[in-house]
């Protein structure tokens, strides 16, 4: 077997094996993500939460509340939404609509309705506060005088409902506003970044894995061909 064919098959067996590791590190980074998203698309186990806002010339948003949720309030808050009091326990806005927050009884409020995944959209004889949100089961905010359901099908919300946005850790947390209690900062950053900090080190790591078996093959190819161009020993005189 020639040098260069030695040189060639240990560079590339060094590079296999660079290769299968890079698969199982990002393989690991992967699943240690993953579970922020483990509800997407299933609220079984949690509350869908429908705030209808189109009335205030805004948008009909459907999320997942992960996990069982003690009142309505807290389901809104779990879903990613934020809530603003006018008085204690008077719900006046979602995600800061109306703006301002209407202070007095103006004919028009936010409508808190709720429903089976097969079933129709029921009119709440409470408030927030005082629901006791069942898991899969569908909670629903419109704003109008509260005779209009929001504006999708339970069924529909039921499977589409995705997980609550995860907060970007570069982010300033913005102020709580009133009744919707504290903002909490996510230090670990979101799992997109996770995955692009753990792709950064394997790059590097790998690169300084291939320099490495660059200069033991270049070293190896030099302490050779100083042993070939050596001359060889005098012969042994008699």
């Amino acid at each position: 077997m020639t040098l260069s064919r030695r040189i060639r098959q240990v560079f590339f067996g060094l590079l296999a094996v660079t290769a299968v590791a890079a698969g199982s590190v990002a393989a690991v980074g992967v699943t240690a993500s993953s579970p922020a998203f483990a509800a997407e698309g299933s609220c079984a186990d949690g509350s869908v939460v429908v705030v209808d806002s189109t009335d205030l010339g805004g948008t009909l948003e459907v999320r997942c509340a992960v996990g069982s949720q003690e009142s309505g309030r807290a389901a809104l808050l779990a879903a990613g939404f934020t809530v603003t009091d006018s008085q204690p326990g008077f719900l006046c806005a979602i995600n800061a609509m109306p703006d301002p927050c209407p202070e007095t009884f103006d004919g028009s409020f936010w409508a808190y309705w709720h429903a089976t995944p097969d079933g129709e959209w029921v009119s709440y004889q409470v408030g927030a506060d005082s629901s006791s949100p069942m898991p899969g089961e569908i909670e629903g905010w419109r704003y109008n005088e509260g005779t209009v359901p929001p504006g999708i099908a339970p069924s529909e919300a039921a499977a589409t409902a995705t997980p609550a946005p995860t907060p970007d850790a570069t982010e300033t947390p913005s102020a709580a506003l009133p009744g919707s209690g504290d903002q909490v900062d996510n230090p670990r950053g979101s799992p997109a970044d996770e995955r692009a900090s753990q792709n950064l080190i394997l790059l590097t790591a790998s690169v300084g894995f291939l320099a490495l078996v660059a200069a033991v093959i270049i070293m190896f190819v030099v302490r050779q061909r100083r042993h070939r161009d050596e001359p060889p020993p005098p012969a042994a005189r008699d």
